[in-house]
C-alpha cells in the first residue's frame, strides 16, 4: 500500500516536471512536455482512480510551491482534472444490452471528452467576449506578433495562414490538446497492457461506435453556426470542430472493420495513415464517413471481423 502511494507521488512529480519544460523554451522540451499526462495515465490505468487522485495532489502541490497559484490552475485545467476524469469513465463498469458486466464503451468516454473540452472552451471564449476583447483580432496580434520575433516576413501566405488561425485558433488548440489526450491514454494502456497491470481490456477500434446524442450536440452547434452572428458564430464554428472529433474515431473505425476483413489488415492500415497524415483533408473526409456510419451503420449490428483477434 506504501509503495503505491509513493509511485503515485512519484508519477505525479514527474508529470510537473514534464509540465514545467515548457517555460524552457527549448524545442525538445517542448516536444516532452506533450506526454505530460502519460505518468498520470499509468497511475490511473494502472492503480485506479484513489491513487491518480494521490498522484494529481502531489504534482498540484509542488507546482505551488514552486510557481504558485497560476501554474497550479493551468496544470489543474489541462493535464490533472481532464486525466482524472477520462481515467474515472474508462475504469466504470456497468451491465451491457445482455446483461454481462462490461466497461463503459470507448464511444461515450470520447464524445463525453469533446464535450467537457468544448464546455472548456466556451468558457473561456465566452469570459474573454465578457470582457470586451475580440478574440479573433486577439490572435491575429499574437501570431502576428510571434511571426515577427521569429524573424518571419509577412508575405501573403503568411497573412493567408494567420487569418485561418484566426478564424479556428480555439478549435485548433483544443483538438490538438484532445487528440494528445487521447494519445497519451492509448501509450499508458499499451504499456500497461505489455506489462499485465492493466485494469481493463484495451477496446478494438473495430467496435467503436458513438452514443445517439454525439450526433445532437454536433448538430446543435452546426445549427447555431448558421443562424448566429458575430462572437456566438464564432465560438459555434469553434465547438462544432471539437464535437466532430469523436465522428473521425467513428470513420476510423469503420475503416479499421473493413480491413479487418483482409488478411493483410496490418499492411492496408499502415499505407491508409500514412495516406491520412500526408493529406490534412482525409480528415474531413473521414469524419464525414464517420457521420455516415453513425446515421446508418454501413458496419451493421456487427464489426466486421475476420476473428476475435484484438484491433490495434
Amino acid at each position: 500500500m506504501q509503495r503505491d502511494t509513493l509511485i503515485a507521488i512519484g508519477s505525479g512529480l514527474g508529470s510537473a516536471v514534464l509540465f514545467l519544460l515548457v517555460l524552457s523554451g527549448n524545442p525538445i522540451a517542448l516536444l516532452l512536455s506533450y506526454f505530460g499526462h502519460l505518468p498520470l495515465f499509468l497511475t490511473g490505468l494502472w492503480q485506479g482512480p484513489k491513487r491518480l487522485l494521490v498522484a494529481a495532489v502531489a504534482a498540484c502541490s509542488a507546482l505551488v510551491l514552486l510557481g504558485g497559484l497560476l501554474p497550479f490552475t493551468v496544470f489543474m485545467i489541462v493535464f490533472a482534472g481532464p486525466a482524472m476524469l477520462l481515467t474515472r469513465m474508462a475504469l466504470v463498469i456497468r451491465k451491457d444490452e445482455n446483461g454481462n458486466v462490461a466497461f463503459l464503451p470507448s464511444g461515450i468516454v470520447v464524445s463525453a471528452m469533446a464535450v467537457m473540452v468544448a464546455t472548456v472552451m466556451i468558457f473561456i471564449t465566452g469570459t474573454l467576449t465578457a470582457e470586451g476583447l475580440d478574440i479573433q483580432e486577439l490572435i491575429s496580434k499574437l501570431l502576428s506578433q510571434m511571426y515577427s520575433e521569429m524573424g518571419v516576413p509577412m508575405t501573403s501566405d503568411v497573412q493567408g495562414l494567420i487569418g485561418m488561425f484566426q478564424v479556428y485558433f480555439p478549435a485548433i488548440a483544443a483538438v490538438s490538446w484532445l487528440m494528445m489526450l487521447f494519445a497519451n491514454a492509448a501509450i499508458a494502456q499499451a504499456i500497461l497492457v505489455r506489462a499485465g497491470k492493466n485494469l481493463r481490456p484495451t477496446p478494438r477500434m473495430a467496435t467503436f461506435a458513438l452514443p445517439g446524442w454525439s450526433l445532437f450536440a454536433f448538430a446543435l452547434a452546426g445549427f447555431t453556426v448558421g443562424f448566429a452572428d458575430g462572437s456566438l458564430a464564432y465560438v459555434a464554428r469553434n465547438v462544432a470542430v471539437v464535437l466532430a472529433v469523436p465522428f473521425l474515431f467513428q470513420g476510423l473505425a469503420l475503416v479499421h472493420g473493413q480491413a479487418a476483413r483482409w488478411p493483410q489488415k496490418r499492411m492496408i492500415l499502415t499505407v491508409f495513415y500514412i495516406v491520412a497524415v500526408l493529406s490534412s483533408w482525409s480528415f474531413v473526409a473521414i469524419t464525414g464517413l464517420g457521420i455516415i456510419e453513425h446515421l446508418i451503420r454501413l458496419r451493421g449490428k456487427e464489426p466486421m471481423t475476420r476473428s476475435n483477434e484484438e484491433d490495434r
